[in-house]
């Protein structure tokens, strides 16, 4: 619950009537089979859902596990998977080819879960956004950039996979409410490229951002998936609403 995504996913249950309960890694060891076995079957849990980091291993024994007692496991991996050569809009059936450490240790874990658990659910996700500082998210990120340089470059030809955490928290509860198993990309941004996403953002917050559009980030990692209910950012950002690029 120290996350980016899980605090938010679990208010979203929350908010529908469910209750949540928590990993505490101190209480019960990642790296402990016995402890992970023990914990899943005695939470009586309706599902469980992996937001965090950890080991591939730890992932494939929860996996395994709510295998074993039937119930329902989501997995949230994200864009990485695909490497900085690969070139988007990527559907669900796209091969991912990572090239960094990042993209190669969720693409073990999504290999590991699926091999486990038939039943699972994977979830790739983009880069979370909140209207707020603090947390592992692009506002955060920009507002620390802003800080350290006094401007933010934005390239005008990187196209990034991402969408807001409460749109992507109420996608996943979505997903976990009607039994969804397979893999899905969750994606909001319909084509903007980086650039118009962070000059949207600068007005809607009135940060006074000082932004600088550069070209040196070509990259498209847009995913798309056409089963998923539209969570576009261009429709919470004024001046934004169906706007898209090539």
């Amino acid at each position: 619950m120290r996350g980016t995504v899980a605090p938010i996913l679990a208010a979203e249950l929350r908010s529908r009537g469910g209750e949540t309960l928590a990993w505490d890694r101190a209480a019960v060891d990642p790296e402990d089979g016995r402890a992970v076995d023990d914990f899943i079957r005695s939470s009586r849990a309706s599902a469980l859902v992996h937001c965090g980091m950890g080991s591939p291993l730890w992932a494939e024994r929860m996996a395994a596990r709510c295998a074993e007692l039937g119930i329902p496991f989501l997995y949230t991996s994200s864009v990485s998977v695909f490497g900085s050569h690969q070139v988007g809009p990527f559907d669900p059936d796209a091969v991912p080819e990572p090239t960094d450490d990042y993209g190669r240790y969720k693409f073990e874990c999504e290999r590991r879960v699926r091999a486990a658990h038939a039943e699972a659910a994977v979830v790739r996700l983009g880069w979370q956004i909140a209207l707020r500082t603090g947390g592992n998210q692009m506002v955060d990120h920009l507002a620390r950039q802003h800080a350290e340089k006094g401007h933010i470059d934005a390239s005008t030809q990187w196209y990034q996979a991402c969408s807001f955490l409460d749109d992507t928290a109420r996608v996943l509860a979505d997903l976990l409410e009607g039994g969804a198993t397979g893999l899905y990309h969750l994606d909001g941004n319909q084509g903007l490229s980086f650039h118009r996403i962070v000059d949207a953002l600068n007005a809607t917050m009135d940060a006074k951002w000082r932004v600088r559009p550069t070209a040196d980030i070509k990259v498209n990692n847009l995913m798309r998936d056409r089963r998923l209910p539209p969570v576009s950012i261009g429709a919470r950002l004024p001046g934004l609403l169906g706007a898209s690029e090539p």
